[in-house]
């Protein structure tokens, strides 16, 4: 399969270079953009703790230890497709807001949920 994304997609959005993405959950992401058939445009992967600080995340953001990822959604459309993709392949901690799906596998949080922003 081919690999959709590249490292620097994930990489901290304030410059700071951080990328500590775990390599298991990219791959997941990969298969479920497969599965999607279309694009996955990562709007935030890595934080570092003072950019997630800056964008309101929660302080114990899955963002800052790697662990998820925003991808763009665009329409309505687009956002099913990724939630499909994302479900199918067995992600059980999704956020949906209008113009992004949030995706996350930490495991020291609840699974099975979905929440809206």
């Amino acid at each position: 399969m081919k690999n959709y994304f590249t490292a620097s997609e994930f990489a901290c959005k304030c410059g700071c270079g951080l990328n500590n993405m775990n390599q298991l959950f990219i791959e997941d992401l990969n298969t479920a953009r497969h599965l999607a058939g279309i694009p996955f445009v990562i709007t935030s992967g890595t934080r570092c703790p003072a950019h997630n600080k800056r964008t309101g995340g929660l302080a114990n953001s899955s963002h800052v230890s790697g662990l998820a990822a925003d991808i763009r959604a665009k329409d309505a459309q687009e956002r099913f497709k990724v939630i499909q993709a994302l479900i199918q392949l067995g992600f059980n901690r999704i956020g949906v807001s209008k113009h992004f799906v949030h995706v996350d596998c930490d495991t020291t949080k609840p699974a099975d949920v979905m929440w809206t922003y």
